[in-house]
Parts: structure tokens; sequence; C-alpha cells
């Protein structure tokens, strides 16, 4: 049912027997660090993200009177290493998202083929979209009221809009149940990131993390008893894959990874989530792993790029796909006669949304290069949602699932072929990420 008014109850703690708290090492793709020494370097902001000598990072705004830096790990580099504790962080004021600089054009509608905008903003951005089970209703988080990241709930044609959190803290990274009643999410109310869940009206609102670890990005399994979400280890410092069974109050350390999204297919117990490689180029990848008797097993590679970092997956309604993002290293970008386009991509990388097979095969392109084009999420109406400015500020867009249908509906003579491994190297300002191989088929790595 959609949320009657904005509300906000008191926070109450989730079980906490048989909590299975495991600590491994794991490889680094989101740091958190105090003051440091190190010689300055040259930022700047666009689109929403931090760029440090033209890699994106996160850096945090003034929310408190104690500062931590929240540094998202390089996609084409190495992981950090070096990096406290996080026995010593106490308050995360960190802005997750960042602000453009400057005033916000006004949003617009572009008159793509298949593109449909859903939400309008002209200041702050949102972000982070999920879809409700029937495709009617949106959540994503924004900062279009303040500095900090909200949550809301709309209609998917734009109305109807209701804030369902409203206070000092930054709440983000929204999901439905599988049953579309319930709302899980992160936010920094407790001190750190930690995981909520809450009724679909704001309501009865229930923590089910704690402690000093930094925990974002919850994904509810099939059923709706457990959910998966991506913590940064009390020990490592480094992202990890873990399990909160909702009615035992158990947690459980599964994999390494960030970004994970529970495969909808209650016949199969799997993941999807993005991973850094540990040879070659660690740029971030696509990979699954099946949950058998609790523990991840099966660590499968779906898709990777020699030339972008590969990113945010998210199931098809049915499980048979998935939609995720590339991010274009900048230095890879080719000729284009738009110099202003070009001299953007080249600074800051060309961001789209695709769709594959499950298997990794089957690649396609859903967005074209023009602006953001991140976050997606797969809607039951068969359309992918994602963040874009392309309409000036960052909001909520969606494209049909198939690229080629969208074409035809304009009246286009030809539609645009799947991409093919190996293919010819794209040119311009709108590169294949997938050009000098990177075959995309399912191969099974096992860790």
């Amino acid at each position: 049912m959609p949320p009657s008014r904005p509300a906000h109850s008191a926070v109450t703690t989730a079980p906490s027997r048989n909590r299975a708290l495991a600590r491994c090492a794991l490889a680094a793709a989101m740091l958190i660090t105090g003051c440091s020494s190190a010689p300055k370097e040259v930022r700047h902001t666009v689109n929403g993200v931090q760029y440090e000598n033209g890699r994106p990072v996160i850096d945090p705004g003034k929310r408190g009177a104690k500062e931590t830096k929240l540094v998202v790990a390089d996609p084409w580099g190495p992981p950090q290493a070096g990096v406290p504790g996080l026995g010593e962080v106490k308050s995360v004021p960190v802005n997750v998202f960042g602000e453009m600089g400057g005033p916000r054009p006004l949003s617009r509608v572009v008159g793509d083929a298949g593109f449909q905008q859903h939400t309008f903003t002209d200041e702050g951005s949102d972000s982070e979209v999920s879809v409700d089970p029937s495709g009617k209703w949106l959540l994503f988080s924004s900062t279009r009221h303040n500095e900090h990241t909200d949550i809301y709930m709309q209609r998917v044609d734009g109305t109807a809009v209701t804030q369902l959190t409203n206070d000092a803290a930054d709440d983000a990274f929204p999901s439905f149940s599988p049953d579309g009643r319930k709302i899980c999410f992160s936010s920094t109310r407790a001190g750190v990131w930690q995981i909520y869940t809450m009724d679909t009206d704001g309501r009865n609102v229930v923590q089910v993390t704690n402690g000093n670890m930094q925990c974002v990005q919850p994904s509810f399994s099939p059923d709706g008893t457990r959910i998966v979400y991506s913590a940064i280890g009390s020990r490592s410092a480094q992202w990890e894959l873990w399990v909160a069974d909702l009615r035992s109050g158990e947690k459980r350390m599964i994999g390494y990874g960030i970004f994970p999204r529970w495969c909808p297919d209650k016949k199969v117990d799997r993941i999807a989530f993005q991973k850094s490689r540990q040879r070659g180029t660690r740029w971030f990848s696509i990979w699954t792993l099946d949950l058998i008797e609790g523990e991840g097993r099966r660590m499968t590679e779906v898709v990777s790029s020699p030339n972008a970092a590969v990113v945010t997956p998210c199931w098809s309604p049915d499980g048979q796909k998935l939609a995720f993002a590339t991010i274009v290293e900048p230095a890879r970008v080719g000729t284009e006669t738009d110099q202003k386009k070009l001299a953007m991509a080249k600074q800051y990388g060309q961001q789209d949304v695709w769709t594959v097979d499950a298997d990794g095969g089957n690649r396609q392109r859903l967005t074209d290069g023009n602006g953001t084009n991140l976050s997606p999420f797969w809607g039951a109406d068969n359309r992918v949602y994602f963040v874009s400015d392309r309409g000036g500020a960052e909001c909520v867009w969606s494209v049909r699932a198939d690229p080629r249908r969208a074409f035809e509906l304009a009246g286009h003579d030809r539609a645009p072929e799947p991409v093919k491994p190996g293919g010819p190297a794209a040119t311009g300002a709108n590169p294949d990420p997938f050009q000098n191989g990177a075959p995309g088929s399912r191969s099974d790595i096992r860790e």
C-alpha cells in the first residue's frame, strides 16, 4: 500500500542472538581513513562525483565535529594499504553522493526513443533507485531538500512523492522487499552506516546491524527473510559480503565484494555483486556466488572489461538477466566531432547502462553515452531504471530493456545490434568497453 504520510518512528534493535561474526582479510574496494599526510591532490566535482587526478573518489562534507574520510578505491588501481582500524571511527559525516558546483539547470524531458524521466528536481540530486514488485512505485534517495540524503517514495508516473525519512543523518540505498511491504536501507543515524528496515509508510524502523563496521547497500532475499549487504571489515578495513537472518539475527560473512543484489528466482540462492580483480587491471567486474548451506560457493565472473570498471549489477525480475553500468577509463576514449562532449568524456569517463544474460552472453547497451548513466534497477514493466543527468540535474530515468524494440517504435529502419566480443573498437565519445577481448562468457573461477 502507498504511504499515507511521511513518518519516522523510534528505532528498535533487531534480535542479537546466534550471531556469527566472521573476520577475514579481503581485497579493499572502499576504505575509511582519518587525516592523511599524503601529498595534496587535485580534486573537482562533476555530476555528484568527486574526482582526484581524474579518478573518482568520495569525500566527506563537514557534517559533524569529527570528520572522517570515505574513499572509494580507484577502479583502475590496486587496493590501498595502511588503513587504520575502524575501531577508531566514532562518527561518519560522509557525503555519499556529493553535490555539483554551481546552480543546477532545470530538468527537461529528452525525446530519445524509449527514454522516460520519472523524478524531477532543480536542486540536489536523486540516486539509488528501486522499483516495487508491482512496478507502480519508486524508491530513491535524494538531497533535493537538504545536504543529507533522505529516502523518498513516489508513483512511477512522477506523482504522489512522499518523503519517508527526515533527520540529521544520511539515509540511502533503499530497496523494496519481495512483497513490497518493507524497505531495507542504510543510515548513519547510529553514528556509522548501519542497515535498517521500515514499513513503506516510514514507520516501524528496525535496526538490523550494529557495531563499528560500515554496512551499506542492502538487498532482500526472494522470501524476504534475509538481507545481503556490504560491510567494511573491522579488522581488514576492506569490503565484505554479509547475510543477516531477520528471524534469528544471525549474521555471516559469505565472500568478498560490494553492491550485492539477491537473485529474485527462488529456485536458486544466488547473489550478484561487483568485485575488483586481484591480477591484471584490477578493475571492477561483475560476479555471482551461490549460497550453499549458508556458505558462498561457485564464485563466477560474469562480465569484465579491458578498459572500464563494470559496476552495480541488478537482476531482471525473472532472474535470467543482469543490468549493470560501465565507467570507461577516461584515457581510452577515442575521437569525436563534438569537442565539448569529447572533453567531458576524456576528463570524467563515459558511464553507460547495459544488460547481459546471467551466463554472460548477449550484452546490450541501453544508453547512448549522453551524460551520466548509473545505478540501474530492472523494473517489473521490463524497463531498466537508472540515475542520469541527461536532463540537467541527476534524476531517475528509465529505458526499455530491449532497445531494439525502442528503435522500432520510434520508426527507425535499423535497430542497434548487440555488442559482439572482440568486435571493432568504437570511436568517438561512445566507446565500447568490451572492445579488446573480455568475451563475457560465464567462467567458473573458484577461490
